[in-house]
């Protein structure tokens, strides 16, 4: 096994350090501190929204006689 990990360093320091950062960067990945959290809340964007509510405003209106 080599003694040199590069950006981290040699030895065991290098070796702390490098094991410092594959945790944090896989803390990341499972949205545990450090990492981009998902956005949105699972209920999609207004504008979506707003634009079913006004689908569901028109076929009412449409079904009810409207012009």
């Amino acid at each position: 096994m080599s003694d040199d990990y590069g950006f981290y360093g040699k030895g065991l320091d290098g070796y702390v350090h490098y094991t410092q950062s594959v945790d944090e960067i896989s803390k990341g990945n499972r949205g545990g501190g450090g990492g981009k959290q998902p956005s949105g809340n699972g209920r999609g964007s207004p504008i979506v929204v707003i634009a079913i509510i006004i689908l569901i405003i028109y076929i009412i209106y449409r079904s009810s006689g409207g012009n």
